[in-house]
C-alpha cells in the first residue's frame, strides 16, 4: 500500500514538472517583452520637420543633427545625419528618449561641421570652440543653427514633445558694403579686388552651453585677449542701396568680458587682395557706435557696415530683403557664405 501511494505521488510531481517545462518558455517570452517595452519606453520626443522625409526638400532640410540632454551631467546624446534613416522614427523626423522624472536642459544643433564640442559630460563645462588654423588663429564658423528646450518630465505622465524648427542661427553675421573706395586707393575697384582677408580681434571663440539661452542674453567667451580670427571673403555684387559690392561672414555672438574688467569692441582689419594675390590696401574698422561705445553682435543678428570712401556707418539690418537675397543658397552656408533661414 505504501509503495502504491509513493508511485502515485511521484507521478503527480512528474506531471507538475512537465507542465512547468511547457509554460516556462512562454513565461520567459512575456518577461522578455515586458523588459524590452520598459527599456524602449519613450517619455520625451523631439520632432525635427527638416528631417522628416515626408516634407523634407533640397531647400527645406538640415545636414546633421546633434542633441545633448542635461540635468547637471550629460544624460543623453544623439547624433544623426541626412537622410536620417537609422530607424523608422528618425525617418519621420522623430527623435525619442526615455528620461527619469525631473527638469532638463536640451540643446539641438545643426550645421556644426566647423566647430569642436568639448567637455560635454559636465553641464557647467560643456562648450563648443572655433577650429584653429596652424598659425594659432581661429577659423570662421559655419552657419550654426541651435534650439534650446527646457522640458520637465513627470511620472506617471504624458509624453513631453518639443519641436526644433532650426530657423534661427546661433551665429551673428557682419556684412560689409562698399562704394567709392577709389577715394582711399585708386586701385580699389570691384574688378581689381579678388578677395578680402579679415583679421578680427575682440571676438568670441568659445561658447559654453550653460550661457546659451536666447538671442538677447547669449554671449560667448574667449580664451585670452590675444585671440584672433582670420577670415577670407569673396566679393560679390550687391543690390543694396547704391553700393557696388560687398562681403559677409559669420561670427560667434560678442564675448562677455565682464570678468576681465573692461570693454573691448570687435575690430576688423581688412586686407584687399588683387587678382595676382598682391595686397592693394588695408582698412581698419572698429565695430562701435559713433560715440565709441562697442556694438554687441547678438545671436541670429545681421549687422551691415557701410563703407562709403572715408565714411563708415554700422547699421542693424532687421529687413534682410535689401541685402541681395539672391546670393543666399543652402549650399553656401559655410564660412564666408551667408547661408539661409536667417
Amino acid at each position: 500500500m505504501l509503495s502504491y501511494y509513493l508511485k502515485k505521488m511521484n507521478k503527480r510531481y512528474y506531471l507538475q514538472f512537465f507542465y512547468l517545462l511547457a509554460v516556462l518558455p512562454t513565461l520567459l517570452y512575456f518577461s522578455s517583452c515586458t523588459y524590452d517595452y520598459f527599456e524602449d519606453e519613450t517619455n520625451y520626443e523631439i520632432y525635427v520637420p527638416k528631417a522628416d522625409q515626408n516634407i523634407r526638400t533640397e531647400t527645406y532640410s538640415i545636414k546633421d543633427l546633434s542633441i545633448f540632454i542635461y540635468n547637471d551631467e550629460l544624460n543623453k546624446e544623439r547624433y544623426s545625419y541626412n537622410p536620417f534613416t537609422e530607424n523608422a522614427r528618425s525617418k519621420l523626423g522623430n527623435f525619442n528618449f526615455r528620461l527619469y522624472p525631473g527638469s532638463y536642459d536640451v540643446y539641438c544643433f545643426s550645421d556644426v561641421q566647423e566647430i569642436l564640442f568639448q567637455d560635454l559630460n559636465t553641464y557647467s563645462k560643456a562648450r563648443f570652440d572655433l577650429q584653429k588654423s596652424t598659425d594659432g588663429t581661429y577659423k570662421e564658423p559655419s552657419a550654426i543653427y541651435v534650439e534650446y528646450k527646457t522640458p520637465t518630465i513627470k511620472f506617471p505622465g504624458p509624453i513631453v514633445s518639443d519641436t526644433s524648427f532650426f530657423e534661427r542661427k546661433y551665429v551673428g553675421r557682419i556684412c560689409i558694403a562698399f562704394k567709392n573706395l577709389h577715394k582711399l586707393e585708386a586701385s580699389l575697384t570691384y574688378a581689381n579686388i579678388k578677395k578680402i582677408e579679415i583679421e578680427a580681434s575682440g571676438v568670441g571663440v568659445t561658447q559654453y552651453l550653460s550661457a546659451l539661452k536666447d538671442s538677447t542674453s547669449t554671449r560667448s567667451s574667449r580664451n585670452s585677449a590675444s585671440d584672433i580670427m582670420r577670415l577670407s571673403a569673396e566679393t560679390f555684387l550687391v543690390e543694396y542701396k547704391d553700393f557696388e559690392f560687398g562681403i559677409q561672414n559669420y561670427y560667434f555672438p560678442s564675448p562677455d568680458l565682464s570678468e576681465e574688467g573692461y570693454v573691448q569692441p570687435i575690430e576688423l582689419k581688412l586686407t584687399f587682395i588683387d587678382q595676382s594675390n598682391n595686397t592693394l590696401s588695408l582698412l581698419k574698422i572698429p565695430f562701435t557706435e559713433k560715440t565709441g561705445i562697442p556694438i554687441v553682435l547678438h545671436m541670429n543678428e545681421t549687422r551691415i557696415i557701410e563703407v562709403d570712401g572715408n565714411n563708415i556707418q554700422i547699421l542693424k539690418l532687421d529687413d534682410l530683403e535689401p541685402w541681395n537675397p539672391k546670393i543666399e543658397t543652402e549650399e553656401d552656408s559655410g564660412p564666408g557664405g551667408g547661408g539661409v533661414g536667417v
